[in-house]
């Protein structure tokens, strides 16, 4: 990593938090933090997926780390990671984690689950920010990354609420990036679009996400890693009209499901 770059991350404080550590986005930015020499609080549902990882992380790079098994949807949730982090002077919050995309039909898809969609994708990202952010404030300096996603740039018809719940983050995100810098805190919002992992086998490589994204951290107040994906949102949103840009995703949306059902019935 760029020698400036690492100053930049160390000057915000000692620990980096990251939700969803242990796969995908969340994994590779726990890879550049640590090569900063930042410690890290791992937080992620597996305890076993997280020690592995702390012992991977602290050999590789000799920094401390913590691990936090814990849900995003649990109501106890903020009252746990306050215990476990009070002493601790966390300068990067990296909000990674949150509840996954569900496809189909918006009446044939299970109320509850939708319900804790929304939940840990809007009321728990400002819980979390919330909270760090002032502790950030106090101390005058502080970094959060917000990760969203490409489909909060475009309307996508059978993954509605989830969409919706990102265009939320990307909205809140690019407003808290001017109010957070009255603060000393830099604010990035953070759109990738598909991003290999262990679920998905294409898009892009999660390292080089990561990399854009600290890269513009304290530079702009989001960004959508990838020609291909800046591409795509910015023809949906400017180049189409609604009508079109809708139908043309609703269209995409329709043939998945088609060719999901196929496959589910083989």
């Amino acid at each position: 990593m760029d020698e400036n770059l690492i100053h930049k991350l160390k000057a915000q404080g000692a620990w980096a938090l990251v939700t969803g550590s242990t796969a995908g986005i969340g994994q590779a930015f726990c890879e550049r933090l640590a090569e900063s020499g930042l410690n890290l609080v791992l937080l992620s549902r597996s305890n076993e997926d997280l020690q592995h990882q702390r012992a991977a992380l602290t050999a590789r790079w000799g920094i401390e780390a913590r691990c936090i098994p814990c849900d995003l949807s649990s109501p106890d949730l903020m009252s746990s990671l306050h215990e476990a982090t009070c002493e601790l002077d966390i300068g990067i919050l990296v909000n990674n984690a949150g509840a996954p995309s569900y496809h189909g039909r918006f009446f044939e898809r299970d109320a509850k689950k939708q319900d804790e969609s929304l939940r840990v994708n809007t009321i728990v990202q400002v819980q979390l920010l919330r909270h760090f952010g002032r502790l950030m404030a106090a101390r005058g300096k502080g970094a959060v990354i917000q990760v969203s996603s490409i489909t909060g740039h475009i309307v996508m018809p059978f993954m509605a609420e989830y969409s919706a719940s990102k265009a939320f983050q990307l909205a809140l995100g690019e407003a808290l990036y001017y109010e957070f810098k009255d603060y000393g805190i830099d604010f990035l919002v953070l759109s990738p679009g598909a991003t290999r992992s262990r679920r998905v086998n294409f898009g892009m490589e999660p390292s080089v996400v990561v990399l854009e994204a600290l890269n513009a951290l304290g530079r702009q107040p989001s960004v959508l890693p990838g020609r291909r994906n800046r591409w795509t949102a910015f023809k949906n949103r400017h180049l189409r009209s609604r009508r079109r840009a809708i139908s043309a995703m609703g269209d995409f949306q329709r043939r998945h499901l088609r060719e999901s059902a196929v496959k589910k019935s083989d």
